[in-house]
């Protein structure tokens, strides 16, 4: 991990953070280290508690290689990235309607073109795509597996970090070392911890507990508990039949504690309740 943490520190040291848009909307990049806990489930039926108040959400598939969330969603990809980048599609082409009030930014995996982009380049496309932001009340980015993916979509107009874990050790270590490496470039962005796949009441608790010791003792950082997501079958039968997946939180334990982790995020009204 050590040698993966100096690549990235290297690698992000040419790098800019691209602060929020003054009075854009809030930007919650969901992440998590490595993949396998749940992270890409979590950013979609988060985006369905947020826009359930009203708000209009922006799912963004952060994973530009290998992104699936189409997948998970039963959808169609309506464009393509690489059409946006050679000008012969708009940015607003690529959304694809998922629920009432929430939109879909796919990803473009297996387009030859993503892999040869350069870090400049990467980073204007993410500009050009970044402009939707503001048409929405809410942004959910499910960064791609890996701390590079994350260290990528924070760094560019995030406005929290959330990073899912759960309670095994390597899921422990993997979300300190995402923290660890946001810190480093984004110092005073803030992150709420998110437990995943949770048997016992005391488990999420007991989780965030020792990743806010180990955050508090070596990086001098507070983290904030958003709450514990209950290992859950329907929501399991539920991603694997692509569609259904927004129904097995309906069914299940998890969507009130989903609601009350949206609460403690204390997200602006939707723009037209404002005033």
């Amino acid at each position: 991990m050590m040698d993966q943490a100096a690549m990235l520190r290297a690698m992000m040291a040419e790098r800019h953070p691209m602060p929020p848009a003054p009075n854009g909307p809030p930007t919650l990049v969901v992440g998590s280290g490595k993949g396998g806990v749940g992270k890409s489930v979590l950013s979609v039926l988060l985006a369905e508690r947020v826009a359930a108040d009203g708000r209009r959400v922006l799912l963004v598939d952060g994973d530009q290689n290998m992104g699936n969330l189409h997948v998970l969603l039963g959808l169609a990809r309506a464009n393509r990235l690489e059409n946006v980048l050679n000008e012969t599609a708009a940015p607003r082409d690529l959304l694809v309607p998922v629920a009432e009030r929430i939109h879909l930014l796919p990803s473009d995996s297996g387009a030859d073109s993503l892999y040869s982009l350069s870090a400049v380049d990467r980073a204007r496309l993410h500009h050009r795509l970044s402009a939707l932001y503001d048409e929405f009340d809410a942004v959910i980015v499910d960064a791609g597996p890996g701390l590079e993916s994350v260290v990528r979509v924070a760094t560019m107009r995030a406005t929290r970090l959330i990073v899912v874990t759960a309670p095994e050790p390597a899921a422990l270590t993997d979300a300190y070392a995402t923290i660890k490496i946001v810190h480093g470039q984004v110092h005073d962005l803030p992150v709420d911890v998110l437990v995943n796949r949770i048997y016992a009441e005391r488990e999420g608790p007991e989780t965030f507990e020792r990743l806010e010791t180990a955050a508090e003792r070596f990086l001098h950082r507070e983290l904030r508990y958003l709450g514990a997501v209950w290992e859950d079958e329907h929501i399991r039968r539920a991603v694997r039949t692509p569609g259904l997946l927004l129904q097995g939180l309906q069914a299940g334990p998890n969507h009130d504690v989903l609601s009350a982790a949206v609460e403690r995020l204390d997200l602006p009204a939707p723009a037209r309740l404002v005033g």
